[in-house]
């Protein structure tokens, strides 16, 4: 089995890994580039095809716009009739996703996991593939190319509609997910598109599309840090957006996230490709095919672990539990005076306890901690940084922590002290 700590995806780091060089290179060489369909499905197909998987599962998140069904038959037609497990009837499919906007819903990639490790070889090891397509119209204008209006049978429609009413202003559910998203970690990339000065007006729906296509995939790398699959597995996670043409539509792949999660021990994951900031985007012409590019596009880095980053934040800070109550003082005290003991029987009901009165009179530094420490779920990491930078927000931390007491049943004692004495730790600095 590989030693997932010598693995390096990026072609710079082939030597360190068992990655073959050329579909690595074809495969990052392409990033930023328009491609046809066909072309992206095969080279994603022969890289998949050289690192030997024993199974293969996949996820394609697409918009519901139905101009995204070219997309989704060239995925079908080149990457999954090859690589993909029968189902049924000498049938292969991928774990699909389609709604407004494209965008990933949370536990998914744990579900796709689950139904792909049944499959032959699979518990040796298996390739994830999760490939997520944000779109844009594009057609030829006297400036330039147009994007995010074209023709729509025998009128004129957008493409994307779901991005244009958020950068519009919408106050429909997928608009408050999709903003969910493109505030994450404090950064309003709404306001950025929306301001001339920062993004050409002529470029909003491109680099709109390519944001939201990495803040999806970002998510996706959020759920697969969060949890151990079943079977081993070496993810693949390509945010891209696809280009809706009077002719056949094509593609831009905005980066390549991986991570190993094939052995024990430290796992690796990494990125690749287009940062999150549309206002840092610039567009080029390679003679009749368009490019994005920004001045990350070929450095690979770190993925991160957000729920390190929280704490780190919250720490970085310099923020303190709040002047505490009363009742948060005897709460305190019985945790202190319960963990003297050799025996850690009771660091549960403590726990418990500590989390009751905390949610009463000062949430928000239980709810990062016990982010931190997995406890509340990682779809909530949006929020935790929001808490982390401006410690207020008492029913943000209250919903975080709403599914956590249900959670310390399943806590071993040992587990529950650990809790128990960050918390000590927390409130006992008190302003």
């Amino acid at each position: 089995m590989t030693d997932p700590g010598a693995v390096r995806f990026h072609p710079k780091h082939a030597q360190r890994g068992p990655l073959p060089p050329l579909h690595a290179e074809r495969l990052y060489d392409s990033l930023g580039a328009e491609r046809p369909l066909d072309e992206s499905a095969r080279n994603l197909r022969h890289y998949a095809q050289s690192v030997h998987p024993p199974a293969v599962g996949a996820i394609l998140i697409t918009c519901a716009d139905e101009a995204e069904k070219e997309c989704s038959n060239a995925f079908e037609r080149g990457f999954v009739r090859y690589l993909l497990p029968h189902m049924k009837f000498s049938s292969r499919a991928p774990f699909r996703m389609a709604n407004l906007g494209g965008r990933y819903e949370w536990g998914a990639a744990a579900v796709a996991e689950e139904h792909y490790s049944h499959a032959k070889g699979a518990d040796k090891w298996k390739l994830m593939v999760i490939k997520l397509n944000a779109h844009v119209s594009v057609e030829p204008g006297a400036d330039g190319p147009r994007f995010g209006r074209s023709k729509r049978y025998e009128g004129e429609s957008t493409y994307c509609g779901a991005l244009r009413a958020l950068i519009e202003g919408t106050d429909r559910p997928f608009g408050a997910d999709l903003a969910d998203a493109f505030t994450f970690e404090g950064r309003d990339r709404v306001t950025a598109l929306r301001d001339p000065k920062r993004v050409a007006p002529e470029h909003r729906q491109l680099f709109a599309a390519a944001a939201s296509a990495r803040l999806q995939a970002r998510r996706a790398m959020l759920d697969v840090q969060d949890f151990e699959p079943l079977t081993p597995t070496l993810w693949l996670i390509l945010p891209c957006v696809t280009l809706n043409k009077a002719e056949h539509d094509t593609e831009i792949l905005c980066g390549v996230y991986t991570s190993d999660r094939r052995g024990e021990g430290d796992h690796h994951d990494e990125y690749c490709g287009l940062g999150d900031l549309p206002e840092r985007y610039r567009l080029r012409t390679d003679g009749a095919s368009l490019a994005l590019e920004d001045d990350g596009l070929h450095q690979p880095r770190q993925a991160r672990a957000h729920r390190t980053l929280v704490v780190s934040e919250w720490r970085r800070e310099g923020r303190q539990a709040h002047e505490v109550d009363a009742r948060m003082e005897t709460a305190l005290a019985e945790a202190r005076a319960g963990r003297q003991g050799k025996d850690n029987h009771y660091a549960r009901p403590l726990l418990k306890s500590l989390l009751e009165v905390s949610l009463l009179f000062a949430p928000v530094p239980a709810a990062l901690i016990l982010f931190g420490e997995g406890l509340v779920d990682i779809h909530h990491a949006h929020k935790a940084h929001q808490l982390a930078r401006a410690a207020e927000g008492d029913e943000v931390a209250r919903a975080m922590l709403g599914d956590v007491e249900r959670k310390i049943a399943s806590l071993s004692p040992e587990q529950a002290q650990h809790l128990v004495e960050l918390l000590l730790q927390e409130y006992g600095n008190k302003r």
